[in-house]
């Protein structure tokens, strides 16, 4: 019976499946799907942004902010809602198909009692969760499974890369800037520490762009902009060019995708206190993350650069676990363990 049963697990653990990602396929613009798809041979990868049609998969991954796209429900109202997720709970269940969620690590739920309703099922319907940080709260424990954000500390070997101005502070988005970014504009003229300049790098919003101007128009000294939408490869540059990164809103995945960039490229972050950044803070190691309890004020931005400029700061943060290698594995990982069931 031993024997028999290690028979039956191996054979589990060497058989393809077959993975359907709800979401483009990975590409040189970097998205949270390059942490979940591997290359293993055993594990099949296809790719749709649109309602699931095809059942002869194993697997379904979705990341919950793109669950409407899953649903096929992105201006829907709380009927259609519900009953598309009806629907796919019931597809999903027919044709034995496991569903890995990653969860929205900011806790955007869903408003109105439909909504609730259709997320209530959406919830039973799912095999297993995914989280990036064992104590973020979920619909079940016992589903749940911790893979951490993964590090960019490989990606970008044999990029052009950057030298860092002393002193400067960089508001960075791949898509457009936080409107946050306008309370920046005045703090290096109202810090004690010499010689700081902000500058932003990112589209800026409508909303934010007359102060930016007027800023620049100023005080060009310390302030200066970079109005486009940056490719990786500018980022990468952008970050290595700063002393400090500063986030001042910490609210979807691109923006924790941002925290491990700037962890990546051996850069300090400025972000806001959450339960999530306070560990990470505890984890990467003293005088890497920095965390505001308000709006970013001069004074948070000269504490920041007292502690990064001070002896003792370990020569890189600890990203320890969070390399690609691992985090494919750990996702491959479950979704074999989603397939083979309880």
């Amino acid at each position: 019976m031993v024997a028999l049963r290690k028979q039956q697990t191996r054979a589990a653990t060497q058989a393809s499946v077959t993975v359907h990602i709800t979401g483009r396929p990975p590409a040189p613009v970097l998205r949270y799907v390059d942490q979940v798809v591997g290359f293993p041979p055993a594990v099949q990868f296809r790719f749709s942004q649109g309602v699931l049609t095809a059942f002869d998969i194993d697997v379904v991954h979705v990341a919950d902010p793109n669950i409407h796209l899953l649903l096929g429900t992105s201006h829907a109202h709380g009927y259609q809602q519900l009953l598309a997720t009806l629907v796919l709970a019931w597809n999903l269940r027919r044709h034995r198909i496991a569903l890995v969620r990653t969860l929205d690590p900011y806790g955007h739920r869903p408003r109105g009692r439909l909504q609730r309703l259709a997320n209530r099922v959406l919830d039973r319907a799912t095999t297993t969760f995914v989280t990036f940080d064992g104590a973020a709260v979920t619909p079940d424990a016992a589903r749940t499974t911790v893979i951490p954000h993964a590090h960019y500390r490989d990606r970008f070997v044999g990029y052009p890369r950057g030298e860092m101005v002393f002193g400067r502070m960089l508001c960075i988005s791949a898509t457009e800037l936080p409107r946050e970014c306008r309370g920046l504009l005045a703090l290096p003229r109202a810090m004690t520490t010499r010689g700081v300049t902000l500058r932003l790098a990112g589209r800026v919003p409508p909303a934010v762009e007359e102060s930016t101007r007027s800023a620049r128009a100023l005080h060009s000294a310390t302030v200066s902009v970079r109005n486009e939408l940056l490719s990786d490869g500018a980022q990468v540059q952008e970050i290595d060019a700063a002393e400090l990164v500063v986030l001042p809103k910490i609210e979807v995945l691109s923006d924790l995708q941002l925290v491990f960039l700037a962890l990546s490229l051996d850069r300090p972050v400025l972000a806001p206190r959450t339960g999530a950044t306070t560990r990470l803070a505890e984890e990467v190691g003293p005088g890497w993350m920095h965390l505001s309890d308000g709006p970013i004020t001069a004074q948070v931005v000269d504490d920041a650069f007292a502690s990064i400029r001070s002896v003792g700061r370990p020569a890189q943060p600890n990203l320890d676990g969070r390399d690609l290698t691992t985090i494919h594995a750990a996702y491959e990982a479950v979704f074999r363990a989603a397939v083979s069931g309880p």
